[in-house]
């Protein structure tokens, strides 16, 4: 199976805006509501400042944040046809889901921050250069 393909589809239209640029900044939210509230409360705790972050609302913070992610980058998939950044989407949702619910690993889940991340600025990067070409 060919993960580089493009197929033209009929009905695309030149002036969508590309929604890749977007699924990059929700994967960077994703991320954030990952570890950057781990080092909001470090840093509050370091001036005296105690919070406590209640892990359900983080953990679904997260998965929501994966979830518009890769409704993004499938808006992307079905405009230009090239699936590759659909499926590495999908496998780093499917992670990121299944280590907040079913059995949570820091590195697998670190490692499913970065396939989303990944896959969102390859979703970008599809959607500039077909835009580049037109």
């Amino acid at each position: 199976m060919n993960l580089i393909m493009t197929v033209k589809s009929p009905g695309t239209n030149s002036t969508d805006k590309p929604h890749g640029r977007l699924a990059a900044v929700f994967a960077i939210f994703a991320f954030i509501a990952c570890n950057g509230l781990v080092i909001l409360v470090a840093v509050l705790s370091a001036v005296g400042v105690s919070i406590s972050i209640n892990p359900h609302i983080q953990a679904a913070a997260i998965s929501f944040f994966a979830i518009v992610t890769l409704a993004l980058v499938f808006k992307e998939f079905r405009k230009n046809r090239t699936i590759g950044p659909f499926i590495l989407a999908t496998a780093a949702s499917v992670t990121l889901i299944g280590t907040m619910y079913i059995h949570f690993d820091k590195i697998i889940e670190s490692v499913g921050l970065l396939a989303l991340f990944a896959s969102a600025l390859w979703s970008w990067q599809i959607s500039r250069t077909q835009c580049a070409r037109k």
